[in-house]
């Protein structure tokens, strides 16, 4: 039944294309001007006998040659009119026969009839090859401007945004989303998480709004309450600060995978700091540190800056790593280039948008390294 519809919907369709060139009526002949012509000319040789300009004998010859031209002409366009039409036709029932015959068993043979259509949520959530995702994102933008009401397809394009420096895109894209799908915890938090990254990791007043919405939808929301205390840290409000991160350790599991960062948080306001490891190394005494160790002075600067740029190069295509952006931005430190560790610590926060643990330990780090921004 379903192939039955398949070659009906197809032989519609060929017919609405091919049928009103078959079966149109005649045009404008192409002989038309040539009949005229020819009627002229049996007029002209009517005129010119009665004014006495041909003898009956010439003027009889002239007509009948004339007449003998002028049926010609009229039947040679309807002939092929006739013939157009007729070619039309066949081209018509041709195309009815062949476009099915051909490509119903091509798809058979490479499509797949049996996959569901995948509705356009789907196909927004979907991850697309790296290489096409501009282009899903410019569809996804595309089909935006076309429906301003579809309210998930800004909440999947916003971390999107967040990600590749568009900052202020992300904020608008996560509002549209709060105000068109309603209010959440997880939407506001998500909101001042992008106002905190364009704000280079302050805390502003609107995203402590938000945080304070989520808190008020959802006293749970970890995301929130963390970040209303790096806010009370950066305000000076320490008491507040420890209280609101000893509230997060105390409530978390031993597996939580924020309490880590709650726990280095805690320590940094109590002045409890613990020391981290040098940039690169692999161990107390690694076998690579020794070697560097070992160098001429230039050559162990050129080597370390070698492997610098290869992580910094690294990290460009592949920004989840939140080690390597620790090392990055130490070893920056280390080689006294605070503008490219400022930077690294931006490029970062972009990076690992959205995984609360990882941004809260590239944030104390540069706390601890007194990196501005």
């Amino acid at each position: 039944m379903m192939w039955l519809i398949f070659a009906l919907l197809t032989g519609a369709a060929v017919m609405a294309v091919l049928l009103p060139l078959a079966m149109r009526g005649e045009t404008k002949d192409a002989g038309a001007a040539d009949i005229a012509f020819f009627e002229e000319q049996l007029a002209e040789i009517a005129r010119e006998r009665a004014e006495g300009r041909l003898d009956p004998v010439e003027a009889e010859a002239a007509k009948t040659e004339a007449a003998r031209r002028l049926l010609r002409a009229e039947a040679a366009p309807k002939a092929r009119a006739e013939g157009s039409r007729k070619a039309a036709l066949v081209a018509a029932l041709a195309a009815m026969v062949i476009v099915p015959a051909v490509s119903l068993p091509l798809y058979l043979r490479l499509g797949k009839v049996e996959m569901p259509d995948m509705p356009l949520t789907a196909r927004l959530d979907s991850q697309p090859d790296k290489g096409d995702l501009a282009g899903a994102v410019a569809r996804i933008e595309q089909h935006l401007r076309e429906h301003p009401e579809d309210g998930r397809g800004f909440e999947v394009v916003a971390p999107y945004y967040l990600r590749s420096g568009r900052g202020e895109e992300a904020i608008d894209a996560y509002s549209k989303a709060l105000k068109l799908l309603g209010a959440t915890a997880e939407r506001h938090a998500n909101l001042g998480q992008a106002r905190m990254i364009v704000a280079e990791g302050k805390v502003t007043p609107q995203a402590r709004q938000d945080f304070e919405a989520a808190l008020a939808l959802d006293p749970g929301n970890v995301m929130a309450a963390y970040y209303l205390g790096v806010g009370a840290e950066q305000a000076g409000e320490k008491d507040k600060a420890v209280g609101i991160f000893e509230k997060l350790e105390a409530e978390a599991s031993a597996d939580a995978s924020y309490l880590p960062a709650v726990k280095r948080r805690l320590a940094a306001l109590r002045g409890e700091d613990a020391q981290e490891r040098p940039p690169f190394a692999q161990g107390p005494a690694s076998a690579q540190g020794k070697a560097i160790a070992a160098m001429p002075a230039d050559e162990r600067a050129a080597t370390i800056k070698g492997m610098v740029d290869k992580l910094a190069s690294r990290l460009e295509s592949k920004g989840d790593d939140v080690e390597g952006w620790l090392r990055l931005i130490r070893a920056y430190s280390v080689l006294s280039e605070p503008e490219k560790a400022k930077k690294a610590v931006e490029d970062a926060r972009k990076a690992l948008a959205g995984k609360l643990d990882e941004v809260a330990r590239i944030e104390a780090l540069a706390k601890e390294l007194n990196i501005g921004g």
